[in-house]
């Protein structure tokens, strides 16, 4: 059954949890993708000693987002949320130096391709909002990416496929 949105408990559908859940809404989803908002307060984990949030760490929000649209799939099928990992990252645009705090961002993936072994790609952007326009524009875009991630469809039986090849050579 697909879930109703907004959805503002996020946790449940991501393999993250306590303050590495940083996402606070999914505004809307469909299986091809994904629309969430968030705001980075002073004191969140990707901080770092100077004060900033790099613009490099909007990889791990577009991320989230991909993890939390395979969330929501699973939901809908009566499954366990999966592990995902980012693979890389191709086309990666950073148009500021840091992340905005205390303001409000959106995140946006979109599938680009998928395949039967669980990895995927997946186009991704991060926005400020400004002026109270919800819709990204030319100057507000802070992130853009094509994603690579990885999650299969049984992680038990490609970890332990994984080891026997390990052995094996």
């Amino acid at each position: 059954m697909k879930l109703s949105c907004p959805i503002d408990n996020v946790a449940p559908l991501l393999p993250h949890s306590g303050q590495m859940v940083l996402l606070n809404r999914i505004v809307d989803y469909d299986d091809q993708g994904l629309r969430a908002m968030l705001c980075l307060a002073d004191g969140n984990p990707l901080q770092q000693a100077d004060g900033t949030v790099p613009s490099w760490m909007g990889l791990e929000l577009l991320a989230q987002c991909i993890g939390a649209l395979d969330g929501c799939a699973a939901h809908e099928q009566g499954e366990s949320v999966r592990l995902g990992f980012l693979l890389g990252t191709r086309k990666l645009q950073l148009f500021a130096p840091a992340l905005p705090l205390n303001t409000p961002l959106w995140a946006e993936v979109r599938l680009s391709v998928r395949d039967q072994s669980g990895f995927a790609v997946f186009d991704g952007r991060l926005w400020a909002q400004t002026d109270g326009h919800l819709a990204p524009t030319a100057e507000s875009v802070l992130v853009q990416a094509a994603l690579n991630v990885f999650s299969p469809p049984d992680l038990g039986a490609y970890l332990a496929q994984q080891q026997q090849e390990k052995y094996a050579k």
